[in-house]
């Protein structure tokens, strides 16, 4: 199943608009629209696209990197 591309077909698969934030990311400050999935996690969006940030972010491997030496 393709990922939902518009707002409507988020919320017919379960996704639950939260808010609206900018990315934190120091070569990105891209308007990002959270979501909250059908299982309970957060997924940022990009905002207008709503494409998942991570896939156009050019931090996202800072990210990605930050949150498993966390864990």
């Amino acid at each position: 199943m393709a990922f939902p591309k518009t707002e409507d077909e988020l919320a017919k698969a379960g996704y639950k608009y939260e808010n609206t934030s900018k990315c934190t990311g120091p070569n990105c400050g891209k308007d990002i629209a959270w979501y909250r999935t059908p299982r309970g996690k957060r997924i940022p969006l990009d905002e207008g696209t709503l494409e998942p940030h991570w896939t156009t972010c050019p931090d996202a491997e800072t990210f990605r990197n930050k949150n498993r030496s966390e864990r």
